[in-house]
């Protein structure tokens, strides 16, 4: 994700607290909230967990969110902000067969793990559920874009975007889970996989998206950015 990576956790000690702006301050707890989920799930954020990671008194985050469930939500939802930027911005200046392609390729563990548990937690936490459905929405019509792109320039076929956009999207997540969560796949067989679904709801050639080298274009929030 832009704007958190591994080089963020060095935090100041414990109660040393850097004087700075209600956003950088806002901004900094929210980064440091989704490299915890990263590392040890949504379930297991704690309030003293994150102050720790940053290095604040803990009572300090209930002047910007008022509880857990609300602070891990927005984390998510500033996280998910971010990738879908970069991976707008990955996608620019591609074609629209490199772009099907660069968003089937699998995508890194940490970006898919992170998914997945907040699946898990929605459930439990209605604010979390809510960023959840608007990203979704949000991944499938980048995608429905995408297609709708390369129908114009004649790559492809498709009578509704959308619909098709909804159906791979599904097929990619649950190939991701179990690529990711359950290791029943690796990254080549799930590549097939998904490479063949959308190749042939789209008409595609065989071997199409294969053939044009893939770089991931989505899921960019893991350092890589």
């Amino acid at each position: 994700m832009s704007g958190w990576t591994r080089g963020d956790e060095a935090g100041h000690a414990q109660g040393v607290a850097e004087r700075k702006s209600s956003d950088e301050r806002r901004d900094e707890i929210l980064r440091a909230t989704i490299r915890i989920v990263a590392r040890k799930g949504f379930a297991s954020v704690t309030l003293r967990d994150v102050a720790a990671e940053i290095g604040i008194v803990h009572g300090l985050i209930r002047h910007y969110f008022s509880s857990r469930e609300e602070l891990v939500a927005e984390a998510f939802d500033y996280a998910v902000a971010a990738e879908l930027a970069a991976d707008r911005e990955a996608l620019a200046g591609l074609d629209p067969l490199e772009q099907l392609a660069g968003w089937f390729v699998s995508t890194p563990q940490e970006h898919y793990l992170v998914w997945i548990d907040a699946w898990s937690e929605a459930p439990r936490n209605p604010a979390l559920a809510a960023a959840l459905a608007r990203h979704h929405a949000d991944c499938e019509a980048l995608l429905a874009g995408i297609i709708g792109r390369a129908v114009s320039a004649g790559l492809a076929q498709s009578n509704d975007p959308a619909a098709d956009a909804r159906t791979l999207t599904a097929l990619a997540d649950g190939v991701a889970v179990q690529q990711h969560a359950m290791g029943i796949l690796d990254a080549a067989v799930a590549d097939e996989i998904v490479f063949s679904a959308a190749e042939s709801r789209l008409a595609l050639l065989p071997g199409a998206l294969a053939a044009v080298t893939p770089v991931p274009a989505r899921g960019l929030w893991s350092g890589a950015r």
